[in-house]
Parts: C-alpha cells; structure tokens; sequence
C-alpha cells in the first residue's frame, strides 16, 4: 500500500478520480431529474410520528463540506482509508443512480412551511433546488454511514479521538435530519444505511488497491509491484 502511494503520479490520479466522478455523477442526477418522473412514492406509517423541525437544515447542510472535508483528511492522512472512501462511495453511488433510473421514485411527505425565522427560509430556499424526486435510497445517508464506517476504522482518526467523536456526532445528526426536514422517509433513511453496510461487508472481503480501477491507474512499476 504505501510503496504505489509515494508514486506522486499516482496519488495526483486518485484525486481526480472522485472529482471526475462527482461530475459525471451530477449529470446523470440532473438527467434523472429532468426526463425520468417518479413511478413509486415511497412513505412509512413512522413518517407521521417524525415532526417537521427547521432547525435540522444546519446539519443537512453541513453533509457537502463534511464529505469533501473527509475525503481530502483521508487522502492526505490515511490512504488505505481514502482507497476504500472512493471504492465504496463510487460503487453505491452508481448503484444508486441505476436504481432511480429503474424504479423512479418520490415522497409526498413535505407539508407548507408556516414559520419565517432564518431556519425556515433556508428550508424554502433548500426545496426549490432540492425536488422530492429520487429519494430511495438516500444518498445523504448513503454516503454519511460510508464515510462514518471508514473514519472508525481509521488509523489517523483514533489519534485524535475528539476529531472522530464530532465527527460521529455530526453523522447521526445528518441522518437524523434528512426525516425531520421532510427531505426522506424513513424508509428511504433505512435503506441508505443498508446499502452502505452491505457493500462494507462486501467490499471489505478484498484489499483496496485489489480494485481494478486502482490498478489501472497506477503507473506500469507501481503496477507490477502489486503483482
């Protein structure tokens, strides 16, 4: 692992890869978005026991800096974790893409927003971006319970214990208010988490730089010093 990592070469490739495909993804999304209109509406007897709450829009929206933030705490402190970020957030990110494209789905979970405090603007600005379409599974709690399962494995991270703690704190904060802001059922919560622990478990069965992407992109040396 950390030989193909001295590689500068290397290590400059697999910063672009997740930058590459955060932008091929988001053309797809748009794209989905646009032309494949919801078949499915997804909902949960639990959705009316979960109330409304404003205030949750800070950490829904503190998921974007928080993902960017990890990936670049990974790369430069922790690269097997990094490795691992990319293979499992690029596969269930696609996974996810397909299934919307093959089960189009929605919710119809979002009710008129009565208060005028900052919070409450801030979740009117937020749905007029964010559509109520291609919701399950939910890719803020995907990514979240990806990105919490690498921090606690991580080497770097449990020398700093108080780093992680915030870290995990804000991760059950994130998917909390994905259904207290209306933005998910449940069901949707459910299934996010449960794709993310299924492909832990099956992706951990191999090492990360096993992946074929990873090898391809190695320079030819750095290639055969893994085989």
């Amino acid at each position: 692992m950390d030989a193909p990592w001295e590689n500068e070469q290397t290590r400059r490739r697999m910063l672009a890869l997740p930058i590459f495909y955060f932008f091929l993804y988001m053309v797809c999304f748009f794209l989905l978005e646009e032309y494949v209109h919801p078949r499915y509406w997804i909902s949960s007897g639990l959705d009316a026991y979960i109330p409304f709450c404003a205030a949750f829009i800070l950490p829904y929206l503190a998921w974007f800096p928080m993902v960017a933030g990890m990936f670049w705490y990974f790369y430069r402190k922790d690269p097997e974790r990094y490795l691992c970020l990319c293979r499992s957030m690029l596969l269930g990110l696609t996974i996810c893409l397909a299934l919307y494209a093959l089960f189009p789905n929605g919710q119809l979970l979002r009710r008129p927003i009565v208060g005028d405090d900052l919070f409450s603007e801030m979740v009117r600005l937020l749905r007029k971006t964010d559509t109520p379409t291609n919701v399950c599974p939910s890719i803020h709690v995907f990514v979240t319970v990806t990105v919490a399962l690498e921090a606690a494995r991580s080497q770097a991270m449990a020398r700093q214990p108080l780093l992680r703690g915030a870290l995990m704190a804000l991760c059950v904060l994130i998917c909390m208010s994905t259904v207290f802001l209306k933005q998910h059922s449940i069901v949707d919560v459910a299934l996010g988490a449960a794709l993310s622990l299924g492909l832990d478990f099956l992706l951990r069965q191999r090492r990360p730089e096993s992946w074929l992407l990873f090898r391809l992109l190695q320079p030819r040396k750095g290639r055969a010093a893994l085989d």
